[in-house]
């Protein structure tokens, strides 16, 4: 497009475009025009005033799930091994006879009902119920510190079982009273060895004769 001379700009155009009213400045006044001119001030930015709110901010609950520690692995659980008995005992022990045995659960089990040991016990005036049978389970050596804190123990007759004890005493023979304490200790051998030799059997009474005279 060709662009329009002076002329052609008449007043109804500019008037179209600039409703302002306009003034012609002589071309020699116009460096002076400018220079009075003051140049633009940058508008001041308001700054804005941060006033603090004296109202509590109501805490929102937090419905996550916070996250979770590493769990401890547990130790396996270690079953308690059941001590091994030392003792196993019959008979209600009324005048707290202890007869120490070592014999197999079956054969310890009929010993109570063993026609040649109620003779024994009967010739001291003992019966069933006034011992505590003990058998030795375990076949250690019983210690008679043990056995004493256990049962009550007045007299011992041990038939071929081993015993032991920290108080002082005599020699521990066969068929021979030893007080331990107060209390006698008569070692034997077994009944099955007893019930077959009369002459064991003699010196077993002997020495219950010492021990339970009356």
């Amino acid at each position: 497009m060709t662009a329009l001379t002076p002329e052609e700009l008449n007043s109804d155009f500019l008037r179209h475009f600039l409703p302002e009213t306009l003034y012609l400045i002589p071309e020699e006044n116009f460096g002076e025009v400018s220079a009075a001119i003051p140049a633009p001030v940058a508008e001041e930015t308001a700054i804005p005033v941060v006033v603090p709110d004296t109202h509590e901010t109501p805490v929102v609950a937090d419905n996550r799930s916070a996250p979770t520690a590493a769990a401890i692995p547990k130790l396996p659980k270690v079953e308690k091994v059941a001590e091994p008995k030392t003792f196993e005992v019959i008979g209600e022990n009324r005048k707290g006879l202890v007869v120490l045995v070592t014999l197999p659960g079956t054969a310890f089990k009929a010993l109570p009902q063993s026609e040649f040991l109620i003779k024994i016990l009967a010739a001291i005036g003992f019966g069933p119920a006034d011992v505590a049978f003990v058998n030795n389970v375990s076949g250690a050596t019983t210690k008679f510190e043990t056995l004493s804190a256990t049962h009550r123990t007045n007299y011992i007759l041990s038939f071929a079982s081993r015993l032991d004890t920290e108080l002082p005493h005599e020699k521990f023979t066969l068929y021979n009273p030893v007080l331990v304490g107060n209390v006698p200790v008569v070692f034997s051998q077994s009944l099955a060895v007893l019930d077959g030799d009369k002459d064991q059997k003699k010196l077993l009474w002997g020495a219950l004769q010492r021990v339970f005279k009356k």
